[in-house]
């Protein structure tokens, strides 16, 4: 714990003033805490001057941090009342998510510096103060007056303590007490201590009786009846002894990964799951519920028999459609049914799944020689204009296949120019018409309505799978994708780097696995592609969606690592990190060190 020595805060200006004048000299009068802290706001280049926290629109106001804490700060600015003392609660990443003051007055001042929820204070955008620098250090920390780095905190005295996760042990967030300059320092950390100390005992009964919940409902499912169960929620992975007999590790880890798309729906669902192995599981989810509060869900996983009329569907020579997965298998399938039948399809599915690549296989394996007519309706302006001018390119071909992407991006109004299109196609003769018509639609359409007025036209819609719901599909997509972009012909990935690859939750799918082989096939000119050869979104194996500011911390830290051959201590030292900090993030971000 580190607290304001006997030095007045004139002294303790002068020396700031002196430091700043000639950060390389030595000098002594100030605390080693707040010295080292200055040091990495050097390196950071923060201001002196006027603070400039970033915003963040997004912060999560549910957080089992923030759910836990809210009663225990209630009953602190309670207390608090008639005493000019602010309570904030910050996450790990400094981001203030919670405020509280009785006073107007510093109400008023806190605001002008911009602390205040949405904002974060985080060491490396401010400088010295009891929030960023408590994170930076993890552990309970004084910053009074003129010992901030930013002039403008010094009629502050900021009194920080980290929270940790009780379970788990990692740093989830981080209390501030604040008040004005002069204010008795070591009181508030006492408090601030006692106060982060409770919040913690509470986040450990709200854990201990959700997983309670949820393990009680985990152990009447075992009882019920045979077969593999699981349970999930964010913290904890159950599964019985069953589901180790059925399912390989492979098979495991994908429907642990097929359960992320239903865990916290508070409804029962039901989802199939393509699995590594070939077979196909059928994954009825229940919620459990802790009170009010949802502690995760039950998973009855059984094999779902598929219809006899489609048993183990052989793989079709779809030019630049790769895969064999049985999901994948089952989309080409279907959508070559469509084509063979003459009927218009409709394909749906996230971004960059193959929607259109997909489409285009179909087209050139029953004719290679046809003219494709591919258009993206989001790109659209003049809707009537741009109709004409597509029936008139129709028109002047010999019966084209037409692809339009987006189609639910015209709007209601340009959905009915559109039928009317398709209407005139429909009756006129088969040498004047598209021979075959495939649109695209997004997995959320921007305008349902949109979409009602085109499905009458089609009487087939495939469902393109996630490229996370089909990852073995990646030994032969990979090898694919870096033959389009290699130059050389014994570029390949190695056996490390295809399972890093496999392990990866591709948010991007398809798309975004060719845009990093492309990076890679830039830097990498032959011979075998190692893990350390991946870009930076590749070196890690969390599953949760990064914000931009973390991105970019977590490709610094990969570049470094790198660059320092692995070494964690000199990669801190190069960022200005503390090797506690770059430990930490390294675990957040699941960073892989080779």
């Amino acid at each position: 714990m580190s607290t304001h020595g006997h030095r007045s805060d004139a002294q303790i200006s002068a020396l700031r003033e002196k430091f700043l004048a000639c950060p390389r000299t030595e000098f002594s009068g100030v605390r080693g805490i707040i010295s080292a802290s200055w040091r990495r706001a050097l390196e950071h280049d923060v201001a002196t001057d006027e603070p400039d926290p970033i915003f963040v629109a997004d912060r999560d106001e549910e957080s089992l941090l923030v759910r836990s804490a809210t009663p225990i700060l209630e009953n602190l600015s309670t207390e608090l009342v008639g005493h000019p003392v602010a309570v904030l609660l910050t996450d790990a990443n400094g981001l203030v998510v919670r405020r509280s003051s009785a006073d107007r007055a510093l109400h008023a001042g806190l605001d002008r510096i911009s602390l205040a929820p949405g904002y974060s204070y985080a060491e490396e955008s401010i400088g010295t103060n009891g929030i960023g620098t408590t994170l930076e250090c993890q552990e309970p920390v004084l910053v009074s007056g003129f010992e901030h780095f930013n002039s403008r905190l010094a009629n502050f005295e900021c009194a920080g303590t980290p929270i940790y996760h009780p379970v788990r042990g990692h740093l989830v967030g981080a209390l501030d007490l604040t008040s004005w300059a002069g204010t008795p320092g070591p009181l508030l950390l006492t408090l601030a201590r006692r106060t982060a100390k409770q919040i913690e005992e509470a986040i450990l009964a709200g854990l201990g009786t959700r997983e309670l919940a949820l393990f009680r409902e985990y152990l009447s499912s075992c009882q019920r009846g045979s077969g593999a169960i699981f349970a999930v929620n964010e913290d904890v992975v159950m599964v019985n002894s069953h589901a180790q007999d059925l399912y390989d590790a492979a098979d495991r880890a994908a429907l642990i990964t097929h359960s992320a798309d239903v865990a916290g729906c508070r409804e029962r669902a039901t989802v199939l799951a393509d699995l590594p192995s070939g077979l196909v599981a059928r994954l009825e989810y229940r919620p459990v519920y802790n009170g009010s509060l949802l502690a995760g869900g039950v998973f009855r996983v059984k094999n779902h028999t598929p219809s006899p009329r489609s048993p183990g569907l052989p793989d079709l020579p779809l030019p630049g459609a790769v895969g064999a997965s049985p999901a994948w298998r089952q989309a080409c399938s279907a959508a070559d049914t469509s084509y063979r039948g003459g009927s218009w399809l409709i394909l749906t599915g996230e971004p960059g799944t193959g929607k259109v690549a997909l489409a285009r296989a179909v087209a050139r394996r029953h004719s290679p020689s046809c003219h494709l007519v591919e258009l993206d309706c989001a790109d659209v302006d003049d809707v009537e204009a741009w109709t004409e001018a597509l029936a008139e390119r129709v028109s002047s071909e010999t019966s084209p296949v037409v692809v339009l992407r987006h189609a639910d991006a015209l709007g209601a109004q340009g959905a009915r120019h559109l039928t009317d299109l398709f209407t005139s196609w429909q009756a006129a003769p088969p040498e004047q018409a598209p021979s075959w018509v495939a649109v695209t639609l997004s997995d959320e359409p921007n305008d349902p309505d949109s979409v009602g007025l085109l499905m009458p036209f089609f009487a087939h819609t495939v469902e393109v799978p996630p490229l996370r719901h089909r990852t073995e599909d990646l030994q032969r997509l990979v090898p694919h994708l870096l033959a389009r972009h290699a130059r050389c012909r014994d570029l390949v990935a190695s056996d490390a780097c295809l399972r890093q690859l496999m392990r990866l939750p591709w948010t991007g799918n398809v798309r975004q696995l060719e845009r990093v082989l492309a990076e890679v096939s830039r830097r990498h000119r032959s011979g075998p592609i190692a893990v350390t050869d991946l870009p930076a979104e590749c070196r890690t194996v969390t599953r949760r969606q990064l914000t931009h500011m973390e991105s970019i911390e977590r490709d610094a830290i990969v570049q470094s690592l790198a660059a320092n051959h692995g070494n964690k201590e000199h990669a801190a030292a190069d960022l200005g990190m503390s090797r506690a900090t770059i430990y930490r993030k390294i675990r957040s971000f699941g960073i892989v060190c080779r």
